[in-house]
């Protein structure tokens, strides 16, 4: 067996590389993140062949003393820390000393510094071999050039991805960080290309706009429901999100910052689902620039070399915050059915296509029997035969109905992804609850809705409405599961405890027994009565709502994520959702079903005492809206 032996420090340095200097994207990260911490107003970045062959950095920050020069490249070098306890309050972004260091070591490194009224210098290293310090001319800032990344480490420039990819990717961390300080311009070029060019902004708003172009404009400034004020903890969210209809079918354009530190956004993706619970398709993300600003002692930023991850101290009460501040953004957001901008699928008719309708009017019968030929077994010979098509629900008047819809055995259409096709499978065997006959929602008085007034069916799956000068086309059953959804969702009775009639013993191993003994309270607030007797555990009481087939499957799911403080409020909520799920769209009236006008009249006024009537519980629009002024243009009628 080989003996335990030091490794020599060129070895050292390179693995300490690997760390830090995972590709070339993140080499610019570090230099811009160094560039900012130097006070820097302005940062130049340039690259050829996505990094790999050259990058260079300039900026106009303070600039390097020359005596600190080669110090700079020292492994654990750094400015921003002076003792330990500087490490519990860190307000730079840099502050390992690692960067310059592991980057001369896989590389051809040039670093030329120049500070206020002093000459500027410049130092080349290679492969962390360390050459003389050198006179240049330059204006003040720190100018980083790199050539021939991982030239000396075959075996990492092998792993590396494309340089295209690594462009976009450079792209993107350059976008990112000018998010991050608006008060900074930044310029990049690639191969000569510019890239990006933002100048120096006043606030985060105008420096989306130079960022997304006119698509800032369709976001919604974050604001912090006012009883936050009062809420423990100094932290606070602001921001950009977008509203429910601009979505997009991943999270990249998710972005979060921590005191203006770029951060991964997984951890804060469960709050913001929250935030936006039904008002998203599923399957959708939504666009959003979120800023927290946090005292530093209750941030955590040593964790990853790259220090992209981070811990928060309060991370639950955090996490809550920035959920209610998307909810009560969204809440003030007026929404609105979804607009057909032009109708398609009716062709106008062409003269002569109408001089052959008029030649081809009904003839008399004895011209029509004329022109036929018989066969031996009279046959008609050479008829066309008539192709028979699906059947289709034809609605009829309200008028000719003469009772209540009964129980409809069709199956509800199948919806547009597995979890809607999952939640919907028996919906269209149950029995569907007439509107009229279900309890009135407590009324939130939302005037934003103008009079609708029913009309007819059609297809017995769509309400026709009239409301001023347009027209909508009302989804029967999105309508009525939004409805239902809201009130099974937020009424408190359905989770008040249920005694029952004999406990219920739960075969708990050591873990789960110690999880549930450490947070019997906040099981206790999701409607279980769960005691210990003897080292036994027993349920004594359940939510009323829960079906009992339900209940050891959940306890099970909700101990397993009593170890992490930031899972118990997404198994609860994703019961709550469940339930209410299921209970909704079991319950709701079908398409294909005959609707009599009291309950269109209901399901129309129900509308008024939900937030987001246009949405139903899977984010789908539940309305289509068309103009008098689009008719009148598809028939003419504008000149």
């Amino acid at each position: 067996m080989p003996k335990i032996q030091k490794l020599d420090d060129n070895t050292i340095s390179k693995i300490a590389a690997g760390e830090v200097v995972e590709r070339p994207a993140q080499v610019v990260k570090e230099l811009i993140e160094n560039s900012i911490d130097a006070g820097s107003t302005e940062i130049i970045i340039e690259i050829e062949n996505g990094g790999f062959d050259s990058i260079k950095i300039t900026d106009d920050g303070v600039g390097i003393n020359k005596d600190e020069l080669e110090l700079s490249i020292e492994r654990h070098a750094t400015s921003k820390l002076l003792k330990i306890e500087d490490l519990h309050e860190i307000y730079s972004l840099g502050f390992r000393g690692e960067a310059l260091s592991s980057i001369a070591s896989i590389s051809k490194l040039k670093i030329s510094s120049r500070q206020e009224g002093k000459d500027g210098y410049q130092l080349n290293v290679s492969g962390g071999q360390i050459g003389n310090i050198e006179p240049c001319a330059m204006n003040q800032g720190t100018i980083v050039k790199i050539d021939d990344i991982f030239f000396n480490v075959p075996a990492r420039l092998a792993f590396q991805r494309r340089p295209a990819t690594e462009s976009a990717k450079i792209v993107e961390i350059a976008v990112e960080h000018a998010m991050a300080h608006p008060s900074i311009s930044f310029n990049l070029k690639n191969e000569g290309r510019l890239m990006l060019n933002v100048p120096s902004a006043d606030n985060l708003q105008d420096r989306l706009f130079d960022l997304l172009g006119l698509s800032a404009n369709n976001l919604i400034e974050l604001k912090s429901p006012p009883e936050d004020i009062n809420a423990p903890g100094d932290e606070l969210w602001s921001g950009w999100i977008s509203p429910p209809e601009l979505s997009r079918g991943r999270n990249d354009e998710v972005h979060v910052l921590v005191n203006n530190r770029v951060v991964t956004s997984q951890p804060f993706s469960e709050a913001i689902r929250r935030g936006y619970h039904t008002r998203l398709m599923v399957g959708r993300h939504p666009v959003a620039i979120l800023n927290l600003k946090i005292p530093a002692n209750e941030l955590d930023i040593n964790v990853h070399p790259t220090k992209r991850e981070i811990r928060l101290k309060h991370s639950w009460r955090v996490l809550q915050r920035l959920e209610r501040s998307i909810q009560y953004t969204l809440s003030k957001v007026p929404t609105q059915p979804e607009e057909k901008g032009k109708l398609t699928g009716i062709t106008k008719v062409s003269d002569n296509e109408l001089s052959n309708n008029l030649m081809e009017s009904k003839k008399p019968k004895w011209v029509e029997s004329a022109g036929k030929q018989l066969s031996l077994d009279n046959e008609i010979i050479n008829e066309e035969k008539e192709i028979k098509k699906s059947k289709i629900q034809i609605s009829t008047s309200p008028s000719n109905q003469k009772t209540l819809p009964q129980m409809n055995e069709s199956p509800t259409s199948a919806p547009l992804s597995i979890e809607e096709r999952a939640l919907h499978r028996h919906s269209g065997k149950i029995a569907s609850v007439s509107p009229v006959n279900e309890p009135k929602l407590s009324n939130s008085n939302n005037t934003q809705l103008p009079e609708m007034v029913p009309l007819c069916q059609f297809a017995n799956s769509y309400i026709v409405v009239q409301t001023g000068k347009e027209l909508l086309l009302v989804d029967q059953h999105a309508l009525h599961e939004r409805i239902r959804f809201e009130r099974l969702r937020y009424s408190k009775q359905s989770w008040v405890p249920q005694t029952r009639l004999e406990p219920l013993k739960l075969e708990l191993n050591a873990i789960q027994s110690e999880r549930l003994r450490s947070q019997k309270e906040k099981v206790k607030e999701v409607g279980f009565l769960i005691d210990e007797i003897n080292g036994e555990w027993f349920l004594n009481g359940q939510p009323a709502i829960l079906s009992p087939e339900k209940i050891l499957s959940f306890i099970n799911d909700l101990i397993q994520d009593l170890g992490d403080e930031d899972r118990i409020l997404n198994s609860v909520q994703n019961l709550k959702d469940h339930v209410a799920f299921m209970q909704s769209c079991r319950g709701a009236v079908k398409a294909n079903q005959i609707l009599t006008l009291p309950e269109m009249r209901r399901l129309l006024s129900d509308m008024r005492d939900i937030e987001n009537p246009w949405a139903c519980v899977h984010g789908r629009p539940t309305a289509l809206k068309i103009s008098i002024d689009e008719l009148d243009r598809h028939f003419g009628r504008h000149g």
